[in-house]
């Protein structure tokens, strides 16, 4: 093989590919990137247990060939030259990496032992690329991977009605959910992995739109020049949250999001480390945020100014990192706060024209 390739597209491309890669893989063939050059392209694969990445990037392809590189450390290798253009070549079995005079040499890994490669499924319809990646990066923050028994709780559902793709995932104790523009087939979907989706459609085109695959064993993703195919998760077990929200609000108040933000992020200075929590006040414009520490006998208090819209007096306490997740996501100045109880879930709504954005989230006890 002999390849002279821009840097820029290839740091890119390896960056993107090697940070889906298992860091201790069973097979170390795993833990590579497949590089294949033919005609005037090069395409780079990583394959893990549930993501692969691929990218075709144009080329001067003066010699084709296929090896599989060490993915993490040709990623950083490549991420720290200077130059302009890289040469790939090999050497006595290993691949060198030049770029003007920084030369680094690899071990190659075994081809033969690299995994099948899954051919790019075809798509069911397409999403606007800004628009999906907002709302994955919005709805991520509800998922929780670290439940084995339950794996539903790490997914992120996508599901396809009518002109709208609903993009939602839940771990039980909350909820995040968005949709965006949908053009495509109807009543489609699938739940997959979260945090890989999440990481997936950073590398993906950030403009125009992106192919989605959802009818499948895996679910697809493509722009013009990448493809990620994801493992589905079995939704078995998930009770579906959106039978919590309710018709209508005995309270609601608006509130701005960086004032209520900051406003927690100090009453969690007290709010010790055990079982925090923090408790919202509703009955007047000026919303209370307040919060004890049981270990210290310290207590904050705040005010918010908003616009409480309806509803009686009420007091509520949440989880401080959960309603932070919601707060931080909703990517709005304003927010508008559901209630109907203090034992019931609120619902955080974005305020604006451009997104449907809602945080559902599960009180603590007072």
């Amino acid at each position: 093989m002999k390849v002279r390739i821009p840097r820029g597209p290839l740091a890119a491309a390896m960056a993107w590919s090697a940070s889906q890669l298992d860091p201790k893989p069973t097979v170390p063939a795993r833990a590579g990137l497949l590089l294949e050059a033919d005609g005037d392209t090069l395409t780079i694969t990583g394959v893990d247990s549930n993501v692969t990445t691929r990218t075709v990037l144009a080329a001067d392809i003066l010699e084709p060939g296929r090896i599989v590189i060490p993915g993490r450390l040709a990623a950083s290798v490549v991420g720290t030259y200077r130059s302009d253009l890289v040469d790939i070549t090999m050497d006595d079995q290993r691949a060198c990496l030049q770029a003007d005079r920084d030369r680094f040499l690899l071990t190659l890994l075994p081809v033969a032992d690299y995994p099948t490669v899954p051919a790019s499924p075809e798509p069911d319809g397409t999403v606007p690329a800004a628009e999906f990646a907002e709302a994955v990066r919005q709805a991520v923050v509800a998922v929780d991977p670290t439940v084995a028994a339950e794996p539903w709780r790490g997914g992120i559902q996508l599901s396809a009605d009518g002109d709208r793709l609903t993009v939602w995932a839940t771990d039980r104790y909350r909820m995040a959910e968005r949709s965006v523009p949908w053009g495509g087939a109807d009543g489609v979907g699938a739940l997959v992995p979260g945090r890989a989706l999440a990481d997936a459609v950073k590398g993906m085109r950030q403009s125009g739109d992106l192919n989605l695959s959802l009818t499948g064993d895996t679910v697809g993703m493509s722009d013009t020049e990448r493809f990620t195919t994801l493992t589905r998760i079995d939704e078995t077990g998930r009770k579906d949250p959106h039978q919590f929200i309710p018709d209508g609000f005995t309270t609601e108040a608006v509130l701005p999001v960086a004032a209520l933000t900051a406003a927690v992020k100090r009453a969690c200075l007290v709010a010790g480390d055990k079982k925090p929590k923090i408790l919202l006040g509703f009955g007047e414009d000026d919303i209370s945020v307040r919060a004890h520490g049981d270990d210290t006998g310290a207590t904050a208090f705040d005010t918010v100014e908003g616009r409480h819209e309806h509803g009686d007096p009420l007091q509520i306490a949440f989880m401080p990192a959960n309603l932070l997740d919601g707060l931080t996501a909703i990517g709005t100045s304003e927010v508008r706060i559901g209630l109907t109880a203090n034992v019931r879930p609120a619902l955080l709504h974005a305020v604006g024209d451009d997104t449907d954005y809602r945080y559902l989230v599960m009180p603590v006890r007072l």
